[in-house]
């Protein structure tokens, strides 16, 4: 009887030992999918025109922002830069993600809030942009910058915006990039 006993004791303890493994390797799957992935990835965006934030007649500026996304460190500080320089040129600004203000840096709390078009319901990540030209037109989707880090050098929203603002025209809807990129929920 004690041999029995031992043997299912031994049953018993080998049948955990195996579940709590799977558990351990489901949560480490789990973990790593939902946390530590490449954020810098390739991405495609592609959006068809939709009717901007406001009311045609002056440039327009989308910002798509996913609180809590590691890229967006990189971004902040210019961001804010930007949106102040700009909104004194009469560049329009709002913002699209989370529609509450909770966990967005400076600048981002004060902008109106705009849902992302359903038409846009496969937008590839934040942090990224949408720009629209003085008409009312689409001229660019994309993210701040080819990596991590966006500032005046490294940009591709500054050049758009200022060509936009010297009224010629821009037509960046369409484009294949790699960016640091979280996807939005």
């Amino acid at each position: 009887m004690n041999e029995g006993h031992s043997t299912v004791k031994k049953l018993v303890v080998g049948l955990l030992l195996i579940t709590w493994l799977a558990g351990l390797a489901w949560a480490f799957w789990w973990f790593e999918g939902r946390y530590v992935k490449a954020f810098e990835r390739p991405a495609y965006f592609s959006a068809q025109n939709v009717a901007p934030p406001f009311t045609p007649g002056k440039v327009q500026v989308l910002h798509v922002w996913q609180p809590g996304c590691p890229c967006n460190g990189g971004h902040e500080a210019y961001l804010d830069n930007m949106t102040e320089r700009f909104t004194q040129q009469g560049v329009l600004f709002a913002r699209a993600g989370p529609s509450d203000v909770e966990g967005l840096p400076g600048v981002l709390k004060k902008l109106p809030y705009w849902p992302i078009p359903t038409e846009w319901k496969n937008w590839p990540g934040a942090p990224s942009v949408a720009i629209w030209d003085a008409q009312g037109n689409l001229a660019y989707v994309g993210p701040y910058s080819d990596g991590a880090h966006c500032n005046r050098d490294s940009s591709f929203i500054e050049p758009v915006i200022k060509t936009l603002l010297a009224g010629r025209p821009v037509s960046i809807v369409t484009q294949d990039t790699v960016a640091c990129l979280c996807d939005l929920e």
